[in-house]
């Protein structure tokens, strides 16, 4: 273990931009370097062996992107502020990324809204349906392990960020009328586009730092949607550019642009359209000017809702709710939540561009080389358009400023990754597929249900906290399973109040510590010493669509015990690392008993779930996987000269019996029955007779799993409070699908510490709001400015008429 001492400029300005506050109580900033990621060459990105082992914390740019992980805001707790109402499912926490951390690895950086269910489960976005299609995209341009992946938003959000068909009424030259388009709300603009939001400032940091890191790789930046056009807007802006929009401030104000007052009405699966608001705080009779109840959910009801507004608009528009305030009295905060930010009115140092060559970087350098941005349609979008030729004419149509882009500019080029080909380059026109994600995106040992290019997962009705992975279909669990791992609380004592729990550690003495991997070596033996198709009868997790999985946990060098441990639960499908589960914590009390602590290795018996196997078909995976075991140990006993070596489990006893053990001592815990606790205090008792270790008591309690053992990625719930994962009970599902449950403590943490320097930025967005008079989501019309609020009232407790919503218009005078 060593000190970092070294902190660059920017990583020093992640650290002030914490602020002072309890995450910094303590100067420890220890790394855990025992264990170290084998990948060192580029080329080895797409070998099977291949994983992510996390930021290198032992390089300036490693840290800094560590100390920007910790530093992330609590975006659910701005979202309760700004819009008055959770725009976020906070559950299972931030998906960061999905990309591999090497310098000048990324040659292409897709941007997308948010994650989906699988990604939350995976940890890794740009998984499953979106993830495998945008994967396709970037192999058009002969990039497979170069694409890197973010969201405007860390954590998925319900609905939409912007509303569809939303009427922007203008006056020109006395005439009134109606168009439609996209808006965004003012409190998800705020929150989401703003300069002073804690959630920008992040973003544009991590856009930053990507760039930084790969200054001769990255080429283009792909944006997906109008929430990834305006982040890379927003990112522009704060970095010295300027974009445009469909309105200009000035444009607003000539033509009295107002967007009148709207309620989000849900218009199928996850998408919103407007209902006009009147000045009395109700909705605008639809079904009156229609004749008929209105159809949200199709586009031929969304088209006669536009049409009667347009042909009653003089009838209705005295009474409706539109505001005076705002940017030129639009009622809207910035021009450009009317239809997003205009990628084609991008100027940098005064150059119209589609590229960000020239933009100020935060370590004080320019962006020297062009990074050409790139607006395409959504996959999901393009995946509705039928047939397969209407959604490649329209990629082919947004790859047109590219292509003159590379007219004018001849040495622009993405070279392409090893083993592929850059089609665009060729003058090939785009082909609409789906391509599969490499294991260098992910953890070693992660099973390949979380590693999916196709959607293979939903939440469980009624439980926003538990996503089921394996299936969309809807299988069964055993229900009284899930309530007790909801209630189920950790070790409390072992985890600082100061993190946020359903992130990645990230106080300065827990936010270092993470497992990196197994050496290239000993990744290449786990993985090349199984044959998952040869044992596929025999055991009990889908071997086409689980895999192998979790083979290990713990430390590969200098370790005092090592544990071969027959398969316990299937948490290792959540961690990729092995017994994570309640058994796993009983052995972790143990090791804390005997004064072991972390520094331990968990090998598997076989990397694959086998609750409920019989006899015979054990027998039948261990003689299938003998070369396994024999490989792995020989490797181990190199490098380690254990204390003693322990068998957990009936099968890991017989085979620890076949292993050349070069003279350790061994001990075998005898499990019995289905309890997770059976045998460790009576093991415990023949090992502390061994008087290798400086054990006082032995008690058989739980304990969290250390956070040296799981990776980068690893929430600061999982290894904690039991089992977290659940094999379904339905026949056709069991092995297959596998429900994942975010305990209580998690999902409803209160109080979550913020830095001075975001609550001072959140209250700059209140202001905001309040000095625009920009109603929040979801507010009351008819009592903004008459009924007290809970931060908008005056010391003697009337209401605040400063913060109120303005029902005249020049238009209505």
């Amino acid at each position: 273990m060593k000190k970092i001492l070294l902190i660059s400029v920017a990583s020093a300005f992640v650290l002030g931009w914490l602020g002072c506050s309890s995450l910094d109580k303590t100067a420890n900033t220890k790394v855990n370097s025992r264990n170290i990621a084998g990948i060192s060459n580029i080329s080895d990105l797409d070998e099977a062996w291949a994983f992510d082992g996390g930021p290198n914390p032992d390089s300036p740019m490693g840290k800094e992107l560590i100390d920007l992980v910790a530093s992330q805001p609590n975006m659910p707790g701005i979202s309760d502020t700004i819009l008055g109402a959770q725009k976020f499912r906070p559950a299972f926490g931030p998906t960061l990324w999905r990309m591999i951390e090497n310098p000048n690895s990324v040659k292409i950086l897709f941007i997308g809204q948010d994650g989906t269910h699988i990604a939350e489960a995976a940890g890794r976005t740009a998984t499953a349906g979106f993830g495998g299609r945008a994967q396709d995209m970037a192999a058009h341009f002969g990039v497979n392990t170069g694409a890197a992946f973010m969201n405007t938003f860390a954590y998925t959000i319900k609905k939409q960020y912007s509303v569809i068909s939303t009427p922007i009424i203008s006056e020109i030259n006395g005439q009134v009328k109606v168009d439609f388009s996209t808006v965004t709300d003012n409190g998800t603009w705020l929150m989401s586009q703003d300069q002073n939001s804690p959630m920008v400032k992040w973003r544009n940091h991590l856009i930053d730092w990507i760039i930084r890191n790969n200054k001769e790789s990255l080429k283009m930046v792909v944006l997906f949607g109008g929430s990834a056009r305006d982040a890379i807007g927003s990112y522009i802006v704060g970095a010295g550019g300027n974009v445009g929009s469909r309105y200009s401030e000035q444009l607003l104000a000539q033509n009295n642009v107002k967007v009148p007052v709207f309620r989000a009405e849900s218009a199928g699966s996850n998408k919103i359209y407007p209902v006009l608001q009147t000045k009395d705080g109700h909705d605008v009779n639809y079904t009156k000017l229609l004749g008929h109840a209105p159809n949200f959910e199709t586009p031929e009801g969304q088209t006669e809702v536009q049409n009667a507004i347009k042909e009653h608009l003089g009838d209705i528009i005295s009474n409706l709710a539109i505001s005076d305030t705002g940017v030129a009295k639009s009622g809207i905060a910035n021009p450009a939540q009317i239809g997003g930010y205009d990628l084609n009115k991008i100027e940098i140092n005064g150059q119209k561009t589609i590229s960000l060559k020239g933009l100020k970087l935060l370590d004080g350098t320019t962006i020297k080389n062009d990074i050409v941005v790139a607006d395409f349609p959504h996959p999901t979008a393009l995946s509705l358009m039928k047939p397969t030729s209407l959604a490649e004419q329209t990629v082919e149509k947004k790859l047109i400023p590219l292509k003159q882009f590379v007219e004018k500019n001849p040495t622009w080029e993405i070279e392409a990754d090893e083993k592929m080909i850059n089609k665009f380059k060729k003058g090939e026109n785009y082909k609409y597929g789906r391509a599969d994600i490499a294991p260098s995106y992910y953890d070693f040992g992660t099973p390949k249900n979380r590693m999916v290019s196709v959607s293979s997962a939903s939440r469980m009705t009624g439980k926003p906290n538990v996503v089921v992975i394996g299936t969309r279909e809807k299988a069964q669990f055993d229900m009284k399973q899930i309530t007790a791992a909801e209630a189920a609380m950790p070790v409390t004592e072992q985890i600082d109040p100061d993190e946020m729990y359903n992130a990645r550690p990230r106080t300065l003495k827990t936010r270092y510590i993470f497992d990196r991997g197994p050496s290239e070596a000993m990744a290449k033996i786990m993985t090349e010493n199984i044959d998952v198709d040869s044992v596929n009868k025999n055991i009990k997790t889908n071997a086409d669509d689980v895999g192998a999985f979790g083979h290990y946990r713990g430390l590969f060098t200098n370790s005092k015990v090592i544990i071969l441990a027959d398969p316990d639960g299937v948490d290792d499908i959540l961690t990729a690392r092995a017994l994570t589960g309640t058994r796993g914590q009983y052995l972790q009390g143990m090791m804390n008993d005997l004064g072991v602590n972390d520094n331990y290795l968990v090998i598997k018996t076989v990397p694959f779930g086998m609750d409920g196997a019989t006899d015979e078909e054990w027998k039948l995976v261990l003689e299938k996987t003998g070369a396994y075991r024999k490989n792995i140990f020989a490797e181990l006993l190199q490098n380690n000269k254990p204390a003693v070596i322990i068998a957990d489990g009936k099968y890991a006893a017989q085979e620890l019996s076949k292993l050349a053990l070069n003279d350790i001592p061994k001990v075998v815990i005898a499990r019995v029955g289905s309890e997770n606790n059976s045998g460790i205090v009576a093991a415990a008792t023949q090992i502390t007779a061994l008087k290798k270790f400086n054990a006082n008591k032995i008690t058989g309690k739980i304990a969290n799993i250390p956070r040296s053992h799981l990776g980068f990625f690893s929430r600061v719930w999982e290894g904690t409070s039991g089992t977290r994962v659940f094999s379904a009970t339905s026949a056709a599902d069991k092995g297959l699908a596998f429900a994942i449950v975010v305990p209580a403590w998690v999902s409803k943490q209160k109080n979550v510490v913020q830095s001075a320097e975001e609550l001072k930025a959140v209250e700059s967005l209140k202001s905001t709001m309040k000095t625009q008079s920009l109603p929040k989501n979801g507010e009351s019309i008819k009592t903004m400015g008459h009924e007290p609020k809970d931060d908008n009232s005056n010391s003697d407790g009337k209401p605040d008429t400063s913060y109120k919503l303005f029902l005249s218009s020049s238009l209505i005078a």
